[in-house]
């Protein structure tokens, strides 16, 4: 008997109709000599570490590290009734056909219960991009032989083993030296969260301790050839600081004061015909990183909405992909994509008539394709939007956009760069004139919303410093004609913090990791290095969402805050396991497990590396809880620097909420220059803040500044730190209040507080 093992039982549906498995069964299908099963994702799961040390069920440093010399699998209590099925139908199997995701995970859940079951027949691999009629037809045609994919299991499974060794002990380690006790206590350390919670944390702090510098921008008009056009002012580079800004206020109000109403003229006009090529592909990253900018999505929902266009509605191909490109053989295919698009949506068919198939991007390139090419509409014919849900709708819209992108040519444009002199003082300009709109008609009608929306948000916001547009179109004029100033405005304006993450743009940082290191060694490792970053497309969504359910991250508005437990969980782990934290940790696991994949480092010497570094970190723990014997070691003066005046433990989740007055959210405790206030969980959408009042929101007040918002700074009444002379924060520790610098963790001082 033949057995292709799925991954799920839609599927098996879907491939099972296609090998005559018509006849339902017990957790399969059947049919002639053949038999599709599926697993319900992973049937098995690692053994926890009581399996291998039984004293382990009570935590205990005295038994860490746990290193399995053999590794063991449990059978998911869920899936216990459908693992005995496929172990039953693996018994009796001549050949095995592995019919899971296409990726190392997939390889991973097939291999895992062969492997448990003893299976030792032969074996071939079903790689399907798309579950659409067509595409599991082709992909029956031209199955891989077994061991060509068998590297992608011996990854999986070290990513697995590294996740377990590092997750489990590490986190029971910190528990136990550092935790509070309870579910609340815990202290969850991994190999990808952590670094990432970092990034979140780090950022919060250069938000907190972000003071705003104030300078000021001269805004011009000028009356051009009968049109008024905007310029910037070319201030000479000694009345500039350091990050390009006029801090004198005086000098630029002199200079408004000069040209303004006076007569200048143009002193350069340069035109170039420029292009811009059309966007790559959509990988599940760059997909994620859209939606998000566009429509606010979450990593994790998108990796959803793209599942669902796979799976249930064969609109799309594989989605878990890293990819942006696709290979010169699937050109052939694109008349029958640009169909199924036109039969999906008829409202389609005039762009996909512009559509030259003749004429492909730079998209399509044999030498970039990894594992699986980019996500693209599949040629099913029958795919309904009206069984969509909205979300689907606008992802697919992305996609097929992105798709006949490729296939609308370059985007053609002519740039003028015009300066100008009046009094002295030079003034510039630059505009465009679009040629030929080229794969630009793919997004005319979402440009026009997004402009209109932003019109409609930039109406609404205050002045964000910038004195002319980056873009808009310019007269035709000439050298030496006549420039009339019509408005010299001089605004004063303030730097502005960091922004936070979005999912979104958090995805990014994940992907960038090389941008979060200073080392230029290090950092040209991870720039080499090909999708060099922490976790993979697969699981970056995964990662956030975990994050969030277990309280470390939380949402104000479409930013990304950490919430008190976040950051000091990453107070923790500073102190004690600092490579955690670094995002080049991860990224450098990831590079051995590619190692591990395509056969130059063995599965047993990554272990041994791994279980030798556990070792040193396990120790280093034992001493830092030797040191300081009590638990509450980093819950007293250490921590405390930047606990935000709680006195709660570390790691306990606070069991108190307290309801915004204006709109109902949560309020959360944060500290400000002058010290702790309260502020909505709903920012920036509600500004509302409160006074802290011993530990609790105290009268209402007028909106005080978190975060990015702009402020007038409040003025600190606290004393300078003693080691750096940075203002300090008043905090609360068990033992009292006491001053810590606002420079931590750079500056570790502190200083008695007030009584």
């Amino acid at each position: 008997m033949r057995l292709f093992i799925c991954e799920k039982p839609s599927q098996a549906a879907d491939i099972a109709k296609h090998v005559g498995a018509r006849q339902s069964g017990n957790g399969c299908r059947t049919g002639d000599g053949v038999t599709v099963t599926w697993c319900i994702g992973h049937l098995l799961e690692q053994s926890p570490p009581e399996h291998y040390n039984p004293e382990l069920k009570v935590w205990s440093m005295d038994h860490l590290p746990v290193l399995p010399a053999t590794w063991h699998m449990d059978v998911k209590p869920k899936t216990q009734s459908q693992f005995q099925v496929v172990s039953k139908l693996l018994k009796s199997a001549s050949e095995v056909v592995i019919a899971t995701d296409a990726d190392r995970e997939g390889e991973v859940i097939a291999r895992e219960v062969m492997q448990l079951c003893g299976y030792r027949g032969p074996v071939k691999r079903l790689w399907l991009g798309a579950l659409d009629d067509a595409s599991i037809r082709k992909a029956l045609a031209k199955m891989l032989p077994g061991e060509k994919t068998r590297p992608l299991y011996d990854s999986g499974l070290g990513r697995a083993r590294a996740d377990w060794l590092a997750g489990m002990n590490l986190t029971m380690a910190l528990t136990k030296t550092f935790g509070a006790g309870g579910k609340g206590g815990v202290v969850h350390c991994g190999r990808v969260q952590t670094p990432v919670l970092g990034l979140v944390v780090r950022r919060e702090r250069a938000i907190r301790n972000f003071v705003p510098k104030p300078y000021f921008v001269l805004k011009t008009i000028w009356e051009i050839s009968g049109s008024p056009v905007p310029m910037s002012w070319q201030t000479q580079a000694d009345k500039l600081d350091k990050d390009g800004h006029c801090v004198d206020e005086a000098y630029i109000r002199s200079v408004a004061q000069k040209i303004n109403g006076k007569m200048g003229r143009l002193v350069s006009v340069e035109r170039d015909d420029k292009h811009e090529l059309a966007p790559l592909l959509y990988s599940l990253g760059s997909l994620q990183k859209e939606a998000s900018a566009r429509y606010g999505m979450g990593a994790k929902a998108v990796l959803d909405l793209a599942q669902a266009l796979y799976e249930k509605h064969k609109a799309t191909t594989y989605p878990r992909s890293d990819c942006e490109h696709l290979p010169m053989s699937m050109l052939a295919e694109a008349s029958q994509v640009c169909e199924a698009i036109k039969q999906a949506d008829p409202k389609m068919t005039s762009l996909v008539a512009k559509a030259d198939l003749s004429k492909p991007s730079r998209a399509f390139n044999d030498q970039k394709i990894t594992a699986h090419h980019a996500i693209i509409p599949t040629t099913n014919t029958a795919v309904r939007l009206a069984d969509m849900s909205a979300n689907e709708r606008l992802l697919y819209d992305l996609i097929r956009r992105r798709y006949l992108a490729q296939f609308l040519g370059v985007y053609k444009y002519q740039e003028t760069r015009i300066q100008g002199s009046c009094e002295n003082e030079l003034f510039a300009a630059t505009g465009r004139v679009p040629l030929v709109q080229g794969w630009k008609l793919a997004y005319v009608d979402l440009q026009e919303a997004a402009a209109a929306a932003k019109a409609k948000s930039k109406a609404k916001s205050t002045d964000d410093g910038e004195d002319t547009p980056k873009d808009q179109a310019l007269p035709d004029v000439k050298v030496g004609q006549q420039m009339i100033n019509r408005k010299a405005e001089v605004s004063k304006t303030q730097t502005q913090p960091p922004k936070r993450y979005t999912e979104g743009t958090l995805i990014a940082a994940m992907e960038s990791v090389d941008r979060e290191i200073d080392d230029p060694r290090l950092k040209k490792v991870m720039q080499n290095k090909e999708k060099a970053g922490i976790g993979t497309d697969a699981t970056r969504g995964a990662t956030l969402d975990g994050l969030f359910k277990r309280g470390y991250f939380d949402k104000a508005g479409k930013f990304i805050v950490p919430t008190d437990r976040g950051e000091q969980l990453i107070e923790v782990v500073e102190q004690a396991v600092p490579h955690m934290v670094d995002p080049v940790l991860t990224a450098l696991w990831e590079d051995h497990l590619s190692k591990v994949e395509d056969g130059s480092l063995p599965l047993a010497t990554f272990e041994s590396q791994l279980g030798t570094w556990l070792k040193g970190q396990i120790e280093k723990i034992k001493q830092l809880g030797a040191s300081n014997p009590k638990p509450s070691a980093l819950q007293g003066e250490r921590s405390s620097a930047v606990a935000k005046n709680s006195t709660q433990k570390p790691m306990e989740a606070s069991k108190t909420t307290h309801a915004c007055p204006s709109c109902g959210k949560a309020m959360r405790q944060r500290q400000g220059a002058s010290g702790a206030f309260w502020g909505c969980t709903g920012y920036p959408d509600c500004k509302t803040t409160l006074p802290d009042a011993g530990g609790k929101p105290g009268a209402k007040t007028s909106p005080a500044p978190q975060g990015g918002a702009k402020a007038p700074v409040m003025q600190s009444t606290t004393p300078k730190c003693t080691a750096c002379g940075k203002p300090t924060l008043l905090r609360q520790s068990a033992r009292g209040p006491f001053y810590g610098c606002s420079g931590y963790p750079a500056c570790k001082n502190i200083m008695p507080g007030k009584p």
